[in-house]
């Protein structure tokens, strides 16, 4: 995994993210400019795990993306 520049996304996850907050998975309260707090893709350039920042410090709810078929796979809780 590489670690890439929010910038260098090129997936559109915010209405995907007002999934989340709607179902209460990500809180309402953090501001879309604080969410996105790392970017990753993998060797193969196929996927990118998106972290987002939680009101918990060091737990992130990860979002996979597939590159190729343009769509989300799926969310999952991150806790370092």
């Amino acid at each position: 995994m590489k670690e890439i520049a929010a910038s260098d996304s090129f997936f559109n996850i915010w209405p995907y993210v007002s999934e989340l907050k709607a179902a209460k998975i990500l809180s309402k309260k953090i501001k879309e400019s604080e969410l996105v707090h790392k970017v990753y893709r993998n060797s193969t350039e196929d996927f990118e795990h998106i972290l987002l920042a939680t009101e918990q410090e060091n737990h992130f709810v990860e979002i996979v993306v597939d590159k190729n078929k343009k769509k989300v796979l799926g969310y999952l809780f991150l806790s370092l």
